[in-house]
């Protein structure tokens, strides 16, 4: 298991009530590493953290191109070797709208992967390091974790400014 510092884990019921808190740290030098966790993904989240865009996207954009690339160069190659000959077309460039299928495929399947790929990668999943803070997160809670704070810290008041229902510490391990 990762060694994590000890601190301060704050629980929120709300995401407006996390995104607050998030503005409200990025503010400010003390929250430096925080984590937020989340059940699942919210655009809200990253706008509030000020993460940017997600570079998943570039993921996509590759594996589609690749996969257009991939489609037509197949049927090109196959086309030059194993030639059908219809309507009097010969092999090659002139049977291109017949590709058109094909490489239509394989950008939605190349894209669709590169996409789950670049959203494991990004995500650093699966993580066996990182060890489970609280279960609700998974659940219906978020939560913000602050290392190196303590309960009577100026981090802990804010937090429960924010809205957070529960706070407590966290111990090093």
């Amino acid at each position: 298991m990762k060694k994590r510092p000890g601190g301060v884990l704050a629980v929120f019921q709300y995401l407006d009530c996390v995104c607050e808190a998030m503005e409200k740290a990025r503010k400010r030098g003390d929250f430096d590493g925080h984590e937020v966790f989340s059940p699942t993904s919210y655009h809200e989240i990253e706008e509030a953290g000020g993460f940017g865009s997600s570079a998943v996207k570039w993921f996509t954009l590759v594996g589609a191109m690749t996969g257009t690339t991939l489609g037509f160069a197949l049927c090109l190659g196959l086309d030059w070797d194993w030639s059908l000959v219809v309507g009097g077309k010969t092999a090659g460039i002139h049977s291109l709208p017949a590709y058109v299928i094909i490489g239509f495929e394989l950008t939605i399947l190349l894209g669709g992967i590169a996409t789950i790929i670049g959203m494991l990668v990004m995500g650093r999943i699966p993580n066996p390091t990182q060890r489970v803070l609280d279960p609700r997160f998974t659940d219906d809670r978020f939560g913000i974790f602050v290392p190196n704070a303590s309960l009577d810290g100026e981090q802990a008041k804010l937090l429960k400014a924010c809205g957070a229902d529960e706070i407590r510490e966290i111990a090093e391990g």
